[in-house]
């Protein structure tokens, strides 16, 4: 046997018993002693686009601000206002009104007519309101009356009815005229009791 391999071997195993314990102590100091406390998170790098809860600006009360319908300078009536709206007045001058008969048919009694009944000068009035309903009075040479009607389309039609249907000469007929912008172009023609009256004028309203 050779005593320097002996003693290389012996050395060798030695050694080994050596480190043995001292890595044993080792891990277990390693696994005893408390772990490292970790990184704290970085804050994430604020966004560029805005929030979408963001609320707008504000508008301001320049822009928010709306004309009012009545504001000085507005021009005509009142936006929404119908154009018939409102008092309307004019004169008449009734004269004896024409009645057409068939060929070769005479009317003696209407030729007795001659014209001096229920003729000349007198007033009319009218109320209309935004639905087109229409209220008025007459007064002078076809006695005093009420006048009961509508506006439709542009039209005016208006029924004449006496205020005392008793009197000898009580007038009842139609008024029946044009909406034009600043004036009610019609014509008025009403009959007596017995229908043996015609008369008939032309009346210009005009807005008060």
């Amino acid at each position: 046997m050779n005593p320097t391999g002996t003693r290389a071997r012996r050395t060798r195993g030695v050694a080994r018993a050596l480190l043995l314990p001292l890595t044993l102590t080792l891990l277990a100091a390693c696994e005893e002693s408390p772990p490292r406390p970790s990184e704290p998170e970085r804050p994430a790098p604020p966004s560029s686009q805005p929030s979408a809860s963001a609320a707008p600006p504000a508008a301001s009360p320049a822009a928010t601000e709306q004309p009012s319908a009545g504001a000085p300078g507005d021009a005509g009536e009142p936006q929404g206002t119908p154009a018939w709206q409102g008092t309307w007045e004019g004169r008449y001058d009734a004269k004896k009104g024409s009645v057409v008969l068939p060929p070769k048919v005479k009317d003696a009694v209407r030729q007795k007519d001659d014209g001096k009944v229920a003729t000349g000068a007198g007033t009319v009035t009218v109320t209309i309101e935004p639905s087109g309903e229409l209220k008025g009075t007459a007064k002078g040479a076809l006695g005093e009356a009420t006048l009961v009607g509508k506006v439709e389309d542009g039209m005016v039609r208006a029924s004449v009815f006496p205020d005392d249907p008793r009197a000898p000469n009580a007038m009842t007929g139609i008024l029946v005229g044009k909406l034009k912008e600043n004036a009610i172009d019609a014509e008025m023609r009403v009959t007596g009791p017995d229908a043996m009256l015609v008369r008939e004028s032309p009346v210009e309203l005009k807005k008060k």
